[in-house]
């Protein structure tokens, strides 16, 4: 089986030998953790990464809500542009996207550094390695 089609649960959590020796950390461990990461990470990244899908979708659900507030009775008589830029931006619907929105944006900075730690920790493993391997040859 590849390591690309390996399922993080067929991981047994051994080192190799020479993982052990040069004291460094497993890499399939490191590619089970990232896995397991990814398809949360990707979702949120779509959503609130560099494209920013999120604001998209809150000026679209803004603006599905105005309309809603023009065709609603107006408290009186008449609704104006400001009355109905309020009357939206309190609707129950738009305030629980945005929180909904501030919490997955959160965790999806959260799991961007933990990623970005998985390949640091990658990186340094590589080093590790390439130091025992330097070292073994002056012995």
């Amino acid at each position: 089986m590849t390591h690309a089609a390996m399922a993080p649960t067929d991981f047994s959590g051994e080192l190799t030998e020479r993982e052990n020796r040069a004291e460094v950390c497993s890499l399939e461990a490191l590619h089970v953790e990232r896995r397991q990461l990814m398809p949360l990470y990707c979702a949120l990244k779509a959503l609130h990464g560099p494209a920013n899908n999120w604001d998209k979708r809150r000026k679209c659900l803004l603006s599905a809500i105005k309309i809603r507030v023009r065709m609603s009775p107006a408290p009186s008589g008449k609704w104006t542009d400001a009355g109905v830029d309020d009357a939206a931006h309190a609707d129950e619907q738009y305030v629980r996207f945005v929180d909904e929105g501030i919490a997955t944006a959160t965790q999806y900075a959260e799991l961007d550094i933990r990623m970005t730690e998985i390949s640091e920790r990658i990186d340094d493993r590589r080093n590790g390695l390439f130091l025992y391997s330097a070292e073994a040859k002056l012995t």
